[in-house]
């Protein structure tokens, strides 16, 4: 029987998929791991404060007029690589204290008595992670997606959110047991169209780091 040259190449591709996918699992024999994070944070709170020419007395009653933030970030994760293309993974991020201040005679001042205050920003996010070698390499790109719970504290807000989040990267086995991985992540903010917007205001996040991680 002839063989149609329509069959002989999904067969030639099956062929390459096989090859590569017993390539890859020879790459990866510690499923489970676990590391630290270090790297830059922002938190976008920049964002309430109108630009100048749009400043006046009227919007120095309900937004900041200066705010001071981004700067180291932190944390740590862990995963599993169901394969060497698809990992599940939780992570937490400690985004940098961002400092918000206000104008003597804004509603924020009026409340509490103070100009400024600290705010506080972490997360917690469950991630799926869709990765590819990059030809003649073992370097993997990745890129994930997740739902994020992110927390805001301070004196104004002391809560939770459920946000979509974002990354994008790339990893390295540098030993055996041993990964490196650099890459971002965005997490998705809140803002609220309010007499006082930043009360109920949850920053939208950025982040981009290093990270270290032992495979079990």
């Amino acid at each position: 029987m002839r063989i149609t040259p329509i069959f002989s190449v999904l067969v030639y591709y099956l062929l390459l998929v096989s090859q590569a996918n017993a390539e890859a699992m020879n790459r990866s024999h510690h499923p489970f791991y676990a590391g630290i994070t270090g790297g830059y944070g922002f938190t976008t709170w920049q964002g309430l404060v109108p630009p100048e020419e749009k400043q006046s007395s009227a919007m120095a009653m309900s937004t900041p007029n200066n705010v001071s933030e981004g700067g180291v970030l932190y944390g740590f994760f862990a995963g599993y690589e169901f394969l060497p293309y698809f990992a599940l993974e939780a992570t937490y991020l400690h985004y940098p204290v961002a400092h918000v201040s206000f104008d003597e005679e804004s509603i924020f001042t009026s409340d509490h008595g103070i100009t400024e205050f600290r705010t506080k920003t972490e997360s917690v996010s469950l991630m799926g992670k869709v990765m590819l070698f990059i030809p003649t390499t073992d370097i993997r790109a990745y890129s994930s997606l997740g739902i994020a719970a992110v927390h805001r504290s301070d004196i104004m807000n002391d809560h939770w959110m459920g946000s979509p989040t974002f990354g994008a990267g790339f990893n390295y086995n540098l030993t055996e047991h041993v990964m490196a991985e650099l890459g971002a992540v965005y997490t998705a903010g809140k803002g609220v169209s309010e007499l006082n917007p930043a009360e109920d205001y949850f920053p939208f996040l950025y982040s981009v780091f290093l990270r270290l991680a032992y495979q079990f």
